[in-house]
């Protein structure tokens, strides 16, 4: 990451801080969100959620919502409200609005998925889209962190939190100075290369390394996908393995991996199509064992959340 783009991240984060800084006190409370605005005049009783990261930081927050998706996430979110009373709502995509209704609301909270459901939730109950920026995310989590503090007045909880990743942070950083990572995200026999403004391509910044792919702006990434056997299908196919190349070639310390046929119950086969790849196998990371392979569920579905970056922060600490 260059110093320019270091400084604009780092007041990103401390204009965002500073903006929740001056929210913090008495209700009503006005929140800014992606999708909008909104004034909340008491701290909210029954909250729906339909996306998994902020279910896990409010978990971390000891707040525990009223209605949830169905549960296809980490173990440890389904372990925490396997005792429960919570109502099922649908699904990440999907909101049973019949179920919203008879749960009543006094706030929705969405992100990602879920995001394109806004309109329609908005007309059942003050709704706020938290939504992370890959370019910008380590920013994005610790604004969520303090912004949900906020508004369930756990600002001494969220402030406790906050100090806590921002030492793990440090001394992940400080652990990889100098290092270069390649972040690579497997799709049965594929590989697809994540840089940084990329959907994954956020793990350089959260472990403090250099990416051997080079920056994307991420106005510029393609909407959908070209069908398959298309010309633009096989031009996309032909980039991806000239960009695969070139980063290998770049010979970076670690390979960071992230499997999505394990993200939700699949066979999990990375290893094998890691190992698989030529240019992969003979890479000087892939022989010397640094690979790094992330919990599935929680990089591909609940993507954010405190709990999940700070147990990341964690696993990484302890390799050799």
């Amino acid at each position: 990451m260059s110093s320019l783009r270091s400084a604009v991240t780092y007041l990103v984060a401390a204009f965002a801080l500073l903006a929740l800084a001056s929210a913090h006190g008495a209700y009503p409370l006005t929140v800014n969100h992606a999708q909008g605005g909104l004034t909340l005049n008491e701290v909210p009783k029954r909250v729906a959620v339909f996306d998994l990261a902020t279910l896990d930081t409010l978990d971390a927050l000891g707040v525990s919502a009223a209605g949830v998706p169905q549960m296809a996430g980490p173990e440890y979110l389904k372990d925490a409200y396997a005792g429960r009373e919570a109502a099922n709502v649908g699904t990440l995509f999907e909101p049973d609005y019949a179920a919203l209704e008879a749960l009543r609301p006094d706030l929705i909270i969405i992100a990602g998925r879920s995001s394109g459901a806004y309109a329609k939730l908005a007309q059942l109950a003050p709704t706020l889209d938290l939504s992370i920026a890959p370019d910008a995310f380590v920013a994005g989590v610790r604004q969520n962190l303090r912004l949900l503090g906020d508004i369930f007045d756990r600002q001494a909880r969220a402030a406790r939190l906050d100090a806590e990743l921002q030492q793990a942070l440090a001394a992940t950083h400080e652990k990889n100075q100098g290092l270069a990572t390649l972040t690579l995200f497997t799709v049965n026999d594929a590989l697809m290369v994540h840089a940084p403004g990329e959907r994954f391509g956020m793990l350089a910044e959260v472990l403090g390394t250099t990416s051997v792919a080079p920056p994307v702006d991420p106005a510029s990434l393609p909407q959908g996908r070209p069908a398959p056997g298309s010309p633009e299908a096989m031009q996309l196919r032909e980039r991806h393995k000239a960009r695969l190349a070139a980063a290998l070639q770049a010979e970076p310390d670690w390979l960071v991996i992230l499997d999505r046929g394990a993200a939700t119950g699949g066979e999990g086969k990375a290893a094998q199509t890691l190992a698989a790849h030529p240019a992969v196998a003979a890479s000087t990371a892939w022989t010397q064992g640094r690979v790094f392979y992330l919990d599935p569920a929680t990089w591909y579905i609940a993507t954010g959340g405190y709990q999940g970056l700070m147990k990341t922060l964690e696993d990484f600490a302890a390799v050799p």
